[in-house]
């Protein structure tokens, strides 16, 4: 898990995967940005479905339980399957839980790109961090995160919104 940003009102921004999330996910002062439809704290376990599809209500893109919020995320080529709403809702959670001093960890399964293209994006639009053109912002956040691989349509969504 590694630390991305420091909020002025001393909030601490983490990105990760599943472990990372299990590590840390019944400690206080923490809250989760879960940014994928399967797994420990994703949005099928928060709401509990166990149908293929999520359910046709309001939390058909997202919930919160808690401190986490959950996105059904999925990590598909098109960009078309980026549910908009649900990441600007991610966005604003993010930045909720910075401003109120908190750590915040955005983690999708495996680390490497929804929940570091979400937390890249965060920074571009709620921070001075990432000023620069999009895959010039890309190569500096690698560095800083070398697991940041991300899948065809996250890229594209966060691309589209730079």
């Amino acid at each position: 898990m590694e630390i991305l940003y420091e909020s002025p009102e001393g909030g601490k921004l983490y990105v990760g995967g599943d472990e990372d999330y299990k590590r840390v996910d019944s400690r206080e002062s923490w809250k989760f940005l879960r940014c994928c439809k399967e797994g420990i704290g994703g949005h099928r376990d928060l709401l509990g479905y166990h149908t293929l599809a999520a359910p046709h209500n309001a939390n058909r893109f997202w919930v919160i339980k808690d401190e986490t919020m959950a996105l059904n995320v999925l990590d598909l080529d098109d960009p078309f399957f980026v549910p908009d709403a649900a990441i600007q809702k991610g966005l604003k959670f993010v930045d909720s839980g910075l401003k109120d001093g908190l750590k915040v960890l955005i983690a999708c399964n495996q680390g490497k790109s929804r929940g570091p293209s979400i937390a890249l994006l965060f920074l571009h639009l709620f921070t001075n961090e990432y000023p620069e053109r999009f895959r010039l912002a890309q190569k500096k956040f690698k560095y800083l995160y070398p697991k940041y691989d991300p899948g065809m349509g996250i890229e594209t969504y966060i691309k589209s919104k730079w």
